[in-house]
């Protein structure tokens, strides 16, 4: 089943429960006003025939010319019967026309009429709503001047009791709400008819996008992601969701295209240093050759696959997820005292002389981050730095505060980077054109590793340069709070930190 039916079933289902429920209402009010007016008719009617009846001590009397009463009550409305009788049941007056004998020859009508002879009733009966009133000498009100009045005695005679019967028709009552029944159900079954076919309308309308995004999605494929969903202009959030599916849309593109161009990298640069290797030990093995022939090939093996292992570990490092990754648990850190005990262990290194160590301003410079992982990232930057840099140009490390963060900053004088590189500095096997042209050898994947080090340690590493003037990349981490640490250790860095330090 669709949505769009889903919606109009719905949709229609709602509508019909309140058009019943509506239907009802207006029925059920319809059908307790109709009887409250009949009821009122008949009281109305019984109260014009009592004021023809006067009494007494001595008894009553039923005298309508006396009185002036109208008893055509048919004249007002539907027809009305009534009669008035004596306490021995004999017929002193009654209402003209067939329907007084029709109503006396109902046996539902009979019955009630017997077995009430002593009491008043109102009460309703097949179709008619009758009432009947006693009236006795004891009972009997007199009339406004506070005496009793009789007629002549041929106007009437005196009478123990008399009783009035009267009775209105329901009929004209059955037949409204018989109309009305119809007219509630054919105008709601047209109601419901005409909103089920709109509002399906509607739906399908309102969904229309829906079903295009749903097409489109279904064409995009794995070999072009490219495409994009039909966009979707409304405020909404179907207008939303499309945007934001359109924008995760660009980043999976994004990040395929990354995913085959690091794959298409890889490839080649694990396939170069196999094919140097697997070339020089095929030529080595043309002929006999001396032992240091031997062992200039096998140096050269070593050197090529020393140069692929370091590979392989950072694309191996680089393809771990970052729950995978399992960062240790950082240590607290102070850099005023950790890379003073760190960094002897450049000491050997060629350029070793050229690094120098600066604090700018007073510590601690408290950070929280694994050491190891610190290391490696300072490893990174640096060798990266003797790399790009002429030997004797000095490699400054300078620590700094900046708001709430400690900045690591490692800065050298080489040849900088070109603007037009930049975006691509920390994408995998990058090399620019002029690092190949002046034959510096590397694999790409430094600066990689060492910005996803930088994240895994709760950091950010980002980097400036000018061509041909040097580069300086800048670790910054969150600053922290460190327990008293040894005094002799915290006061030997604050004496070093009013100078320059060399390394060598």
């Amino acid at each position: 089943m669709t949505l769009t039916t889903r919606l109009s079933l719905f949709f229609s289902l709602m509508l019909a429960v309140v058009l019943v429920g509506f239907s009802v209402g207006i029925y059920l009010l319809a059908d307790r006003y109709l009887h409250h007016q009949a009821a009122e008719r008949l009281d109305t009617v019984l109260n014009s025939l009592s004021g023809a009846i006067e009494g007494g001590p001595s008894g009553v009397e039923w005298e309508p010319a006396n009185r002036h009463v109208n008893l055509d009550f048919a004249l007002h409305g539907d027809p009305v019967v009534w009669t008035v009788a004596n306490e021995k049941g004999e017929l002193l007056d009654r209402s003209k026309g067939s329907n007084t004998d029709g109503f006396f020859a109902n046996p539902s009508v009979a019955a009630l009429l017997k077995n009430s002879t002593d009491e008043n009733i109102q009460q309703v009966v097949d179709s008619w709503e009758i009432g009947r009133r006693w009236f006795h000498p004891e009972s009997h009100l007199p009339n406004h001047d506070g005496a009793a009045h009789f007629g002549a005695p041929d106007h009437g005679s005196l009478h123990a009791a008399l009783s009035v019967t009267a009775a209105v028709s329901l009929t004209p009552v059955h037949g409204t709400l018989r109309q009305l029944a119809m007219s509630l159900i054919a105008l709601s079954a047209g109601i419901w008819l005409v909103a089920f076919i709109g509002g399906r309308f509607v739906c399908r309308q309102a969904l229309l996008p829906v079903n295009r995004m749903a097409v489109a999605a279904g064409d995009i494929g794995p070999h072009d992601l490219s495409q994009r969903l039909p966009q979707v202009t409304t405020a909404d959030e179907l207008g939303d969701l499309n945007r934001k599916f359109n924008t995760l849309l660009d980043r999976l593109q994004v990040g395929f295209e990354q995913q085959q161009r690091f794959t298409a990298d890889a490839s080649h640069q694990l396939r170069t240093p196999l094919t140097v290797i697997l070339g020089r030990i095929e030529v080595a093995l043309r002929r006999e050759r001396s032992p240091e022939e031997y062992r200039e090939v096998l140096v050269a093996a070593q050197r090529k696959a020393s140069h692929l292992a370091k590979m392989v570990e950072a694309l191996l490092f680089l393809a771990r997820t970052d729950s995978e990754a399992q960062t240790p648990r950082p240590e607290p850190l102070d850099l005023m005292i950790w890379l003073p005990q760190y960094l002897p262990a450049w000491g050997e290194h060629a350029r070793s002389k050229d690094i120098m160590l600066e604090f700018a301003g007073p510590g601690p410079f408290a950070i929280s981050a694994h050491p190891t992982l610190l290391a490696e990232l300072v490893n990174i930057l640096l060798d990266n730095a003797c790399k790009y840099s002429d030997a004797g140009t000095p490699i400054q490390i300078r620590i700094e505060r900046i708001d709430d963060a400690v900045c690591l900053k490692v800065e050298d004088r080489g040849c900088g980077i070109a603007d037009s590189d930049m975006p691509s500095l920390f994408a995998p096997f990058f090399r620019s054109a002029e690092t190949r042209h002046l034959g510096i050898e590397g694999t790409g994947l430094g600066l990689s590793i060492a910005r996803r080090l930088a994240a895994a340690i709760g950091g950010t590493l980002t980097a400036t340069s000018q061509h041909g003037l040097g580069s300086c990349f800048m670790l910054r981490l969150p600053a922290s709070t460190l327990a008293p640490a040894n005094d002799c250790l915290h006061e030997a860095a604050r004496s070093a930190q009013s100078q320059t330090l060399s390394i060598g």
